[in-house]
């Protein structure tokens, strides 16, 4: 049943809703946990800006340093000088302009596993500002791999050495890096080892030290951390499935293996990494974790994959009382998105800047949320990844209700960690169940992932009351990857719902199950308020600049940025046009769609270029007495609809009757000029003629609908 699971993106993520902030006195005297406002970008840190991107670029690494893509962006407090403070910024697999264009991937001549920068900007309102990076000793515009790499592409090799965590004890700075043996399917890799490296001269070489970590270790990648004389470290096995663990040792220490001590739930132990236990369950991947002094918090942030986004965390203590998740980036928002490594020095505040990854641009830009005082929404599935499952029989919380099934323990079929259920059988109703408490009349988004055997075709997923009717369900058919189930239900009258998943047996079927999530959602959509009137004149060929509007959420804030605007104004075409303002909150909500009407006023008809010429052509600007006269003018459509139009050319004697009538009919399509033309002969020795052009309702009904552009006679 050993298949390489697929990810799936999250359909809606959750912010928890924020409480009335106390002072900080008072909140240091009793327990509190924190939320986040969503994270906008503040910056790109580094690549060329991108096409319609309007956010600051104040590196330019591309062609200040050679880097135009890459990832990471692992930030550390790296003074050794308290006169001269900076930190350090890793960054993982780099590239060149012989970059591929998506993702990590390009030319080997211009690969480098990893690249350090330096920067000492203390005010990032406005971007994060390198003061240097670590380059090539005879090209210093061209950064250079810190960390040695074969680049071993066979998959059985030291494929690249990337950075997990970095830290700074004394004069010496230390980065933990893996060392990739392979990349597996999205989300998974393998490693040979990890390691620390260190630096004795500001990051210009760095050593390899021997202190390492076996492939399958917990500590594949860390998080570095400074306390009471300790370096903490979190640490995740490879990939981005799996538990957060947790070591430390004494800082003159670093580099003896065997005094690192782990946290086995209730103490230390140490040199046995086996002992280590989960402070933080599946799944968890690319961990930062720095102190608040503002909150006197621990803050953590990382990406969970199965909710595909970033997430914090809050603690008062690094080794337990992590609180429920809060979303602070979706991947909704911000497409393949991942490493959150939060900046140092700006955590004495209610600011929160980190640096994040997006997959498909492959590069790194600035982020910032706000903190504040709130609960954020736990997920209400006990054992959600069966991680605490203690026997291949399914136990409490989880239910048996009817068939076969069992559960995997560490045999490599999970979606994350190390267990996942089954369900296996010839015959019958086959599934698994958990009764969960719940609110009354609150709305819930439900989510796991199932994995089915080739001919499952009657797998559901939901929930049922109190009365075990069901309120919400979804059917699914053969998976051959992990994939991601979505219900979203109103609890109603019920006070406890029972979550199921299971399927009718078409002969040989099995189904495996994994990672659910159970959150309250909010259901309230954001508002859009137009700036300006909702009716706007503008007169024809006048420019026009949309006033806007404003959207406010009662959890994301200010998503005024997030507004879509539909329609388009042409001052150019006489109309009528609508304007339609719209905006989803994260949570999937969409606002009342507003409009604005704008109406482009003036003429139907624009009469240009008006001449009159003798028989041989020549412009004149009285009428002659005899001989041949043309009336030429260009003729504009300014409405939106095809018109048919009648040019005449006019010839009036003193008494203001019609002598003459020349013209052409013809169609205009909207907004297209056309050139008409017609002529008369005058009559004669006669004298006060005039002539007139202009746009008529007809060659029989002379009456103007233009401008009117007349001759006379000397």
């Amino acid at each position: 049943m050993k298949k390489k699971p697929l990810i799936v993106a999250a359909s809606t993520l959750l912010l928890a809703g924020s409480i009335a902030t106390p002072s900080m006195a008072e909140t240091k005297q009793e327990s509190f946990e924190l939320i986040a406002t969503k994270a906008k970008k503040v910056a790109r840190v580094t690549g060329a800006t991108l096409e319609g991107e309007d956010i600051p670029n104040p590196n330019q690494t591309h062609t200040n340093y050679g880097l135009t893509a890459t990832d990471l962006g692992i930030v550390w407090d790296a003074t050794t000088d308290p006169d001269d403070k900076k930190v350090m910024i890793a960054f993982g697999d780099s590239y060149d302009d012989g970059w591929g264009g998506s993702g990590g991937g390009g030319d080997p001549e211009g690969w480098r596993g990893n690249l350090l920068a330096i920067s000492k900007d203390t005010d990032l309102s406005d971007g994060l500002s390198f003061s240097s990076m670590i380059t090539k000793e005879d090209d210093p515009n061209y950064a250079k791999e810190i960390i040695h790499s074969e680049h071993d592409t066979s998959g059985d090799g030291d494929f690249t050495a990337i950075p997990t965590a970095g830290i700074t004890v004394g004069d010496r700075h230390f980065i933990h890096y893996m060392q990739i043996k392979n990349w597996g399917a999205n989300g998974r890799w393998n490693t040979n080892f990890s390691e620390i490296a260190y630096s004795d001269d500001e990051g210009q070489n760095w050593t390899k030290s021997d202190v390492k970590w076996d492939a399958d270790s917990k500590f594949a990648q860390a998080a570095y951390v400074k306390k009471d004389g300790y370096v903490y470290m979190f640490g995740t096995p490879a990939g981005r499935f799996d538990n957060a663990y947790l070591a430390r040792v004494a800082e003159e220490d670093m580099l003896k293996k065997a005094s690192y001590e782990y946290w086995d739930g209730s103490g230390w132990v140490e040199n046995d990494e086996e002992a280590a236990a989960p402070v933080i369950d599946v799944p968890v991947s690319e961990l930062s974790v720095q102190y608040n002094s503002y909150y006197d918090k621990w803050i953590m942030m990382y990406l969970n994959e199965n909710r595909y986004a970033m997430v914090m965390r809050s603690s008062s203590s690094l080794t337990e009382g992590w609180s429920a998740e809060t979303v602070v980036a979706t991947g909704e928002e911000y497409p393949s998105l991942y490493g959150g490594f939060i900046h140092p020095w700006t955590n004495d505040g209610k600011d929160l800047y980190f640096l994040m990854s997006e997959w498909g641009p492959y590069n790194v830009v600035l982020m910032k949320a706000e903190l504040d005082i709130g609960k954020p929404k736990p997920n209400l599935v006990a054992d959600p990844s069966f991680e605490d499952q203690d026997s291949e029989t399914i136990e409490d919380p989880w239910v048996l209700e009817d068939g076969e099934g069992g559960v995997d323990a560490a045999l490599g079929n999970s979606r994350g960690g190390s267990n996942n259920v089954f369900l296996r059988n010839t015959s019958g109703w086959n599934g698994i169940t958990q009764s969960v408490q719940v609110e009354k009349n609150t709305v819930y988004e439900l989510t796991g992932f199932v994995k089915t055997s080739q001919n499952n075709n009657a797998g559901y997923f939901g929930v049922r009351g109190e009365n075990g009717d069901i309120i919400k369900e979804t059917k699914f058919e053969r998976n051959d990857n992990y994939t991601k189930q979505t219900i979203r239900f109103n609890s109603g009258d019920n006070e406890s719902v029972t979550v199921f998943t299971g399927m009718w047996a078409n002969g040989d079927t099995w189904v495996q199950i994994d990672d659910y999530l159970l959150v309250e959602v909010d259901p309230t959509p954001p508002v859009i308020t137009l700036n300006g009137e909702e009716t706007i004149e503008v007169p024809l060929g006048a420019s026009f600049e949309d006033p806007g509007a404003t959207a406010d959420d009662n959890l994301d804030g200010d998503l005024t940025d997030k507004i879509q605007v539909s329609g388009e104004v042409n001052t150019a075409i006489k109309d009528t046009y609508t304007l339609t303002y719209t905006v989803t909150d994260a949570d999937g909500n969409k606002a009342e769609p507003v409009t604005r009407t704008v109406k482009v006023t003036g003429e139907d008809y624009t009469l240009s270029d008006t001449e009159f010429t003798d028989k041989n052509g020549n412009p004149i600007t009285k009428l002659p007495k005899d001989g041949l006269v043309m009336g030429t003018a260009a003729i504009k459509n300014n409405t939106s609809n095809d018109k048919t139009v009648a040019l005449a050319v006019v010839l009036y004697d003193k008494k203001d009757n019609v002598v003459n009538v020349s013209g052409v009919t013809k169609a205009i399509k909207p907004g297209v000029t056309e050139t008409f033309t017609g002529g008369f002969m005058m009559p004669g020795n006669n004298s006060g003629y005039y002539a007139e052009v202009f746009l008529a309702k007809s060659l029989t009904d002379l009456e103007p609908i233009s401008d009117v552009e007349r001759i006379e006679q000397k």
